[in-house]
């Protein structure tokens, strides 16, 4: 069995902080910085290192300064800063970007942004720049899509499951599986946007479907199972119709709610192509 140690890795970071005077604020993101009641002891933890030399970093050396690493993967992180995602032994996982701390000040004057919004936690702050970052409300202002994105978006989904029974008659299942991925990242925006028509574009709706049991429309969560095949012919194209199905109801109701129009013409083409498989079907 691991041993996961819940809070022993803040205690070594804040350690190994004092230690380096180039690191000036160190601040924690996620749900352990947010207090929400949903932290549980698999948890990562997401901490920012705010440094006046980012690029020394890039690096993953320093590292092995804070415990004993399984693995870790170096990124570009979202302000094209090193990125550094750890599991530590013991089954503790640290995602740490290390940036510049001029974003503290930038976040200061012009407001939090997307990651912010959510919670933050201040561990560190030598020169009280955290200090002055205003308070996080919880929940990002998102925004629904104008009548182009909402267009584009449908027409990449006809797009991408017109290409499912194609490969499937071959029996490229893996590739079939690897362009139904799409659709489903294509169905998740569009699930995203069917909630927040529904309760308003302050419903607080998670990347990457996180917690979708909880803000989606609870028949939207029943549907899911359908959509999901086996890795057999008959189960991927069986998902590829039901994923088609939901996407389609979704769409026609976002469209009639924000008054766009539904392409109804590439649905009526690429329909036909989910019921059958064309004769090039291999066992």
């Amino acid at each position: 069995m691991i041993h996961i140690d819940d809070e022993g890795i803040v205690t070594r970071v804040l350690a190994w902080a004092h230690n380096r005077q180039d690191v000036r604020a160190v601040l924690r993101t996620g749900s352990r910085a947010r207090n929400d009641g949903t932290v549980d002891a698999l948890s990562d933890h997401d901490i920012e290192i705010y440094t006046t030399d980012p690029d020394s970093y890039e690096e993953g050396d320093w590292v092995l300064e804070l415990g004993p690493v399984a693995v870790q993967v170096a990124l570009e992180g979202p302000w094209e800063n090193p990125a550094h995602l750890v599991f530590f032994e013991g089954g503790v996982k640290a995602d740490f970007q290390v940036v510049p701390v001029d974003l503290l000040e930038k976040m200061a004057t012009d407001g939090l942004d997307d990651v912010h919004v959510r919670g933050y936690e201040v561990l560190l702050d030598r020169d009280g720049l955290a200090a002055k970052l205003p308070a996080a409300p919880g929940t990002p202002d998102v925004d629904l899509p104008d009548a182009e994105e909402f267009a584009e978006l449908c027409a990449e989904f006809w797009f991408e499951v017109a290409h499912l029974p194609r490969y499937l008659a071959r029996g490229e299942l893996w590739v079939a599986q690897a362009r139904d991925r799409t659709t489903k990242e294509l169905l998740e925006s569009m699930i995203e946007w069917h909630a927040l028509t529904r309760q308003g574009t302050g419903h607080d709706i998670w990347y990457g479907g996180t917690r979708m049991r909880q803000w989606a429309q609870p028949w939207i969560w029943d549907e899911l199972p359908r959509i999901f095949g086996d890795f057999t012919v008959d189960g991927m194209l069986q998902a590829a119709q039901a994923t088609a199905d939901l996407f389609a109801r979704l769409a026609k109701e976002v469209a009639e709610a924000q008054d766009f129009a539904y392409p109804e013409k590439a649905e009526h083409a690429i329909r036909p192509t989910l019921d059958a498989l064309p004769p090039l079907r291999r066992p």
